[in-house]
């Protein structure tokens, strides 16, 4: 094998191993961004990464399958290790993908193409966390069943009107909600369902019920099919507080403090007698032995 066959195939096999990071150059020698990530919720999407610069900068750049390769104007040359692409990435359905370029601060050759990181891909559809839910309880005249009515998270969209789109705006029938429900003096859960923001729960009459609301979207992935899980509310009670949760509850309630208190003072007794103790000992130690 002669020795320009060799050359060729060791320019090859640079040029393959410079590509899986990114474009080599002759600035090959900057440091790459590493551990390159988005971070989305609701819709709000920011791409991170690592290292920050030290005499060095981060441009970025990102297309999509449909979208074709943009800059953000805040993310050239920049020496942080963030971009906010969300006001970019308008095609919710789009599946994007970023390179993070590391430059030096002042470019010289315009033409020159630097090493990059890239990015997976996402989608925003997709993708995106969706934040907690928010819902109201009502109750029926009757008091046997209770009505929750869900709000969405705003999202981080602009509508025709320029006013953010609600998370429910934006998937419409690919949305579903889902509450877990239990008797406040009991662990046992209970689950219902509804496609619209409003969800009917038979109860008994007289109990206490407490809900937490999740939003779903069955047609994602299982690990990103729920939202952030609600805060916990309760309904009002007809029953006296003995009856509702128990003579147990209400005797732990009324012994807790009781103890704690024995406990604190049985504490603080102790240390007293240990402390005149050692003054006892010392002062004894001051006082010389008679007869000798």
């Amino acid at each position: 094998m002669g020795v320009a066959t060799l050359l060729n195939i060791g320019c090859f096999v640079l040029c393959f191993l410079f590509t899986q990071n990114g474009k080599a150059s002759g600035n090959s020698q900057l440091p790459v961004a590493t551990k390159v990530w988005w971070t989305s919720i609701n819709f709000k999407t920011i791409l991170e990464w690592e290292p920050k610069p030290s005499g060095y900068a981060y441009t970025v750049e990102f297309f999509g399958k449909k979208t074709d390769v943009q800059k953000s104007p805040r993310c050239i040359k920049i020496q942080t290790t963030e971009c906010d692409l969300t006001s970019f990435l308008l095609n919710l359905t789009d599946s994007y993908t970023a390179h993070v370029i590391s430059e030096p601060i002042e470019t010289v050759d315009k033409t020159e193409e630097y090493p990059y990181t890239r990015s997976d891909k996402f989608t925003p559809y997709k993708d995106t966390k969706i934040g907690q839910p928010t819902f109201k309880i009502e109750e029926n005249e009757a008091k046997d069943n209770i009505k929750l009515l869900i709000e969405t998270p705003l999202s981080s969209i602009r509508g025709p009107n320029n006013t953010f789109l609600s998370i429910q705006e934006i998937f419409k029938k690919d949305l579903e909600y889902v509450t877990y429900y239990r008797k406040a003096a009991s662990t046992g859960k209970k689950e219902a369902k509804s496609k619209i923001n409003e969800i009917d729960v038979p109860v008994d009459r007289g109990e206490s019920y407490c809900f937490t609301v999740n939003i779903v979207i069955p047609s994602r992935t299982d690990e990103n099919q729920q939202s952030q899980e609600s805060a916990t509310h309760c309904s009002h009670s007809e029953k006296p507080f003995y009856e509702e949760y128990g003579i147990g509850v209400l005797i732990g309630l009324i012994l807790v403090p009781v103890l704690l208190l024995v406990a604190i003072v049985t504490c603080a007794c102790c240390c007293l007698r240990k402390k005149n103790a050692n003054k006892d000992a010392n002062s004894l130690d001051g006082v010389p032995l008679k007869g000798v």
